[in-house]
């Protein structure tokens, strides 16, 4: 099986998800090209799709908005999966947030996608513009300064379990 994985990132955190999920998977046997979205062009070589974006100001990012605006018909015939990258999952509630406000259920459902993951992601506050901090400290629960989230908070381990759970599924449809 081809395997896609394609990822929108703004500041490399969610392209460096993407390269392990497609390192993951190419550990698993399966053939994988892992790419942004903006570098693809085309997607018919592929039998599954997995895409990723970060979720900035509360929604995903406009390049896998357009990346799925365009190969939508023929997305409807992949196998999809879906993960967002997002910092809110820090939050007490943050992922029951993140599922309820940033998943785009109907999309998902129209696309058929088989399973979505929600990683937390790394915020480096110094890659980071003022506009963004206030953007960032606007959407969080209040209780917390965005600084208190400043690092590296990928769960390594999470994510490569849920390449394991997709490889095998992958392998029982060949």
């Amino acid at each position: 099986m081809n395997v896609l994985v394609a990822y929108a990132s703004v500041h490399g955190s969610t392209a460096e998800v993407g390269e392990f999920i497609g390192k993951t998977l190419t550990e698993r046997g399966l053939k994988v090209t892992t790419a942004s979205v903006d570098a693809v062009r085309i997607i018919s070589p592929y039998d599954v799709v997995i895409l990723g974006t970060a979720i900035q100001m509360g929604t995903w990012l406009p390049e896998m908005t357009d990346f799925i605006t365009r190969f939508q018909d023929m997305l409807a015939t992949k196998t999809v999966y879906l993960w967002v990258s997002c910092i809110r999952v820090l939050e007490p509630h943050g992922y029951q947030h993140v599922m309820e406000y940033y998943m785009a259920n109907d999309l998902l459902e129209r696309l058929k996608v088989q399973d979505t993951a929600v990683f937390a992601g790394k915020l480096d506050l110094q890659q980071v513009d003022w506009n963004e901090r206030w953007t960032l400290a606007a959407r969080y629960d209040g209780a917390t300064w965005p600084s208190s989230f400043d690092g590296d908070f990928r769960d390594w381990d999470t994510i490569r379990a849920w390449c394991d759970k997709i490889a095998e599924a992958i392998s029982a449809v060949k």
